[in-house]
């Protein structure tokens, strides 16, 4: 089965440096998810809610909008303020990947209050925690795709990759999303950096 990682065009520079998907806690989210410290995958293929960013202008990306109903998300709209959206694509047979509601991690914090309300809200934005899968270390960009949103549908960039090894087109296009991504940073102010310089 496919699962995916959703990410915005801001985090494909650091990504691609990196050469992995960090853990939440290397990606500065400590803060905000200090029970768990995972890189998160669903068997979804729509954007899931609970990744929506905040955006003021677009106020149907507020989490709270979608409690319990359905309201539209102009993914095409959302890219022009984040420098895209991206997917990620692995198989979930592979060993570094694990279903979340059968983990170690979740049996963890399972009966913490506010965990069990994050998941009663993914659950009520129609995210259903029952479709999240999880790694508990970082995602080494290896066996996976890449999709980027664009007018309405999601188009196949990357298939079947690994970074040890790319043709010179697949190197191409890699270098063409990072230089996008660098660029949107720069723009809006964002730090252009990456988790092995990070302090």
């Amino acid at each position: 089965m496919k699962i995916y990682h959703y990410t915005k065009g801001i985090s494909m520079n650091s990504i691609f440096t990196d050469g992995f998907i960090a853990t939440e806690h290397k990606r500065g989210l400590k803060q905000i998810h200090q029970l768990t410290d995972c890189v998160w995958l669903t068997e979804k293929t729509q954007f899931p809610k609970t990744a929506l960013p905040d955006i003021s202008d677009m106020p149907e990306t507020n989490l709270s909008q979608h409690i319990n109903k359905t309201v539209y998300v102009d993914l095409d709209k959302l890219a022009r303020y984040t420098g895209g959206i991206y997917r990620f694509s692995f198989n979930s047979d592979e060993g570094r990947f694990v279903k979340w509601r059968f983990s170690e991690s979740r049996k963890a914090v399972e009966k913490n209050i506010l965990w069990r309300r994050m998941e009663s809200i993914a659950n009520k934005v129609s995210d259903d925690h029952r479709s999240f899968w999880i790694s508990n270390n970082d995602v080494d960009l290896i066996n996976f795709s890449l999709e980027e949103f664009s007018n309405g549908v999601w188009n196949s960039m990357l298939t079947n990759c690994s970074l040890y090894c790319l043709s010179d087109n697949e190197m191409s296009t890699i270098n063409n999303i990072r230089k996008i991504s660098t660029s949107i940073c720069e723009t809006y102010g964002f730090p252009v950096h990456h988790i092995r310089n990070a302090a």
